[in-house]
C-alpha cells in the first residue's frame, strides 16, 4: 500500500481537465491567477475528445444572414421549449468569442479557400453555423486548449481521482484524492473550487438509455456531481 501523501496550494484548483476545466484555467492563467488543474484521464483523452461534428455559433461566414438571436431562437425551439431561455443566450451570444478564443489558440478549424471558417447545417439550423475540424472537431478543440494551457504553464496533474472537497463552515478551501497509477494522495489547499468534472449520467443507470449509448460510458460516472452533493 502506498502511503505517500503529496501536498500542494493554488489560487484556484480546477477539478477537471476537458474542455471546460481547461478553458477555465486558461482564463485564469491569462490574467495571472495561479491555477491548478487536475484531471482523472490524460490530458488529451478526456471526454470532449470524443465529440465529432462541431461547434456551433453564428459566425456568418457562409450565411451572412445568421445572427446570434436566430440560434437561440433555433435552440428554443428544438428544446421544445424546456431551456432556460437566459442561458441560451448567454451561450448563443458568446459562441462566436468562444471559435476566437479557438482559433488564439491554433485550433484547426476547417476553412474554405479564401481562408474563411467553414460551417455546416446541424439539426434545427436555419442557417448554416456549425464550426468543424473534420469528425475530430473535440479532439482538435481539446488539443488547442491543452496547448495553451502549457504555453501558460499551468500545472495539470493527470491520473488524479478527487475523492472529496474540502469544507469548512460552509466554504470549500480545496479537495483531497488520489493518483488512479500507484496511489499516491493528493491533498490540495486553495482560496476557490472550480468543478468541472462532466461525465453525467444517472447514478443507477444500469438499463439506462444514456448508459447503453454513451461514447465512454464506463468513464461517465457522476463523480463531480458527487463531489458537489
Amino acid at each position: 500500500m502506498n502511503n505517500t501523501e503529496r501536498r500542494l496550494a493554488t489560487a484556484v484548483l480546477v477539478i477537471g481537465t476537458g474542455g471546460s476545466g481547461l478553458r477555465a484555467a486558461i482564463e485564469l492563467a491569462e490574467t495571472g491567477v495561479d491555477v491548478i488543474a487536475v484531471g482523472k484521464r490524460p490530458r488529451l483523452d478526456a471526454h470532449t475528445s470524443l465529440a465529432a461534428g462541431g461547434i456551433n455559433a453564428a459566425l456568418g461566414t457562409i450565411d451572412p444572414a445568421d445572427t446570434w438571436q436566430q440560434h437561440a431562437a433555433d435552440t428554443i425551439t428544438e428544446s421544445y421549449f424546456l431551456a432556460n431561455p437566459y442561458t441560451v443566450e448567454v451561450v448563443t451570444r458568446g459562441a462566436e468569442e468562444g471559435i476566437r478564443d479557438l482559433e488564439r489558440y491554433g485550433m484547426a478549424f476547417a476553412r474554405e479557400t479564401d481562408g474563411r471558417i467553414s460551417q455546416r447545417f446541424f439539426g434545427a439550423h436555419t442557417w448554416r453555423r456549425t464550426a468543424l475540424a473534420g469528425d475530430y472537431t473535440g479532439l482538435e478543440i481539446q488539443r488547442a486548449l491543452v496547448a495553451r494551457v502549457e504555453q501558460l504553464r499551468v500545472p495539470i496533474f493527470e491520473g488524479i481521482y478527487i475523492t472529496r472537497l474540502l469544507v469548512r463552515d460552509n466554504a470549500v478551501f480545496g479537495a483531497y484524492g488520489f493518483d488512479v497509477a500507484d496511489g499516491t494522495r493528493y491533498l490540495i489547499h486553495a482560496d476557490a473550487v472550480i468543478l468541472a468534472a462532466g461525465g453525467a449520467r444517472p447514478a443507477d443507470a444500469t438499463t439506462a438509455a444514456t448508459t447503453r449509448t454513451s461514447t465512454r460510458r464506463s468513464r461517465s460516472t457522476s463523480s463531480g456531481h458527487r463531489r458537489a452533493a
